[in-house]
């Protein structure tokens, strides 16, 4: 998964020198967050979010026509390449607490991509796009052999929408396999998983 494949290509931009209240305005009828923010040259130089402009305007909503984008918005923001990866920009817009980030390719602007985008990467590689239900399998260290679970299920003719395997059990620090399977196709394949000396968890309760 790459930045290129969900980002927006050739996002609207915003000059610097521009008042506050053009974009605004132009966030307001395009139903956007974050504006990129360029030069005479078309060189990135800022980026616009809609809380820079809450934050710079306040109550005094005449700042809007005396304020510049220059003067409001985040200098030199943090970018990210079109093939970096889409963990990458969640790394970034995760520890940083950002809302967008500019996507750039051979040092210009191409794109932007926000944390809607890479929760829509997510959602389609996790299979959620489609009617499943979740098992989750034990891999105790050294004990469970990912090959033959999978082989278990091959021979069975079984389909799987996607399988993830993580450390995010709260009740130790080993690893679970996460499969999405089809609705119908569940309890057989939960029959097989055992059959297979795997593991159910059932889900953990809040």
């Amino acid at each position: 998964m790459f930045v290129d494949n969900y980002m927006k290509h050739d996002p609207f931009t915003v000059g610097e020198n521009a008042l506050l209240a053009t974009a605004s305005q132009l966030m307001q009828l395009h139903h956007i967050l974050h504006l990129p923010v360029v030069d005479h040259s078309r060189r990135l130089v800022g980026i616009l979010s809609d809380r820079d402009v809450r934050s710079a305007v306040g109550f005094d909503r005449t700042l809007h026509e005396r304020l510049t984008v220059a003067e409001t918005m985040t200098v030199d923001p943090v970018t990210i390449r079109a093939d970096d990866t889409i963990e990458y920009a969640l790394e970034i817009l995760s520890t940083n607490k950002f809302g967008a980030l500019p996507v750039m390719r051979a040092g210009k602007l191409a794109g932007i991509i926000t944390t809607s985008d890479v929760l829509r990467a997510f959602h389609e590689v996790l299979g959620l796009t489609e009617d499943g239900h979740r098992i989750e399998v034990a891999l105790p260290e050294g004990r469970v052999d990912l090959a033959n679970i999978f082989q278990a299920l091959q021979e069975g003719g079984h389909e799987v929408i996607s399988a993830v395997v993580s450390r995010t059990r709260c009740d130790g620090g080993e690893p679970s396999l996460y499969l999405r399977v089809p609705l119908d196709q569940r309890k057989s394949i939960e029959q097989c998983l055992r059959k297979s000396l795997a593991i159910l968890l059932a889900p953990e309760q809040p």
